[in-house]
Parts: C-alpha cells; sequence; structure tokens
C-alpha cells in the first residue's frame, strides 16, 4: 500500500473563471505533479487551453514547489488568461519537498 502523501496547491492570478473552473484546473496542476505529466489539454465552460510546467522550482511565502502555467483562450476576455500554480508536497514519500509540521 503506497504511503500517504500531501501538500498544498497554490493559485495564482487573476481571471474571470468560476470558482468551481479554478477548483478544476487546481486539481490537474496537482494530478500533473503526481502522476509526473508535463502537459495537458484543458476546457471549460467558455475556455479552453493548456496546462503545463517546465520543471521550475519556485518559492511562495514559506512554501515551495513545481511551478504550473495555464494559458486559456476564454469567451469573457479577449486576451488570454494567464493563471500559474505551486504544488508544494509536504511528506517524504515521493516528493521533493519536506514539512516538520
Amino acid at each position: 500500500m503506497p504511503g500517504l502523501r500531501w501538500g498544498f496547491t497554490f493559485l495564482m492570478g487573476t481571471s474571470l473563471l468560476s470558482h468551481e473552473d479554478k477548483l478544476d484546473l487546481v486539481a490537474k496542476a496537482t494530478l500533473l505533479y503526481l502522476n509526473r505529466e508535463e502537459r495537458t489539454e484543458v476546457s471549460g465552460d467558455g475556455y479552453e487551453g493548456v496546462l503545463y510546467t517546465n520543471h521550475e522550482w519556485k518559492v511562495v511565502g514559506a512554501f515551495s514547489g513545481q511551478q504550473f502555467d495555464a494559458i486559456l483562450e476564454s469567451d469573457a476576455d479577449q486576451e488570454k488568461l494567464r493563471l500559474r500554480f505551486l504544488v508544494s508536497e509536504q511528506t517524504l514519500q515521493q516528493g521533493m519537498a519536506y514539512s516538520a509540521n
């Protein structure tokens, strides 16, 4: 049985997406990290685009982790929406980050 893995995924950026669409993208970024994948096409109600990583390690406050980016075309905005995600794993199981919390 695999060990428990836990951490935080932060979403940075502003957009006209619904709260549910943002949560869906956070989940997809987290799954990309856990599955060690680099890219996926994403779409939702009124948007489509790509979610990807260049395997960059970033820091937000006291947390560090792998950065993911989303570039989306939206019906609600003529310019592309750009969102950034930080996936910070806190376990020793298979991740690179560790927290004594």
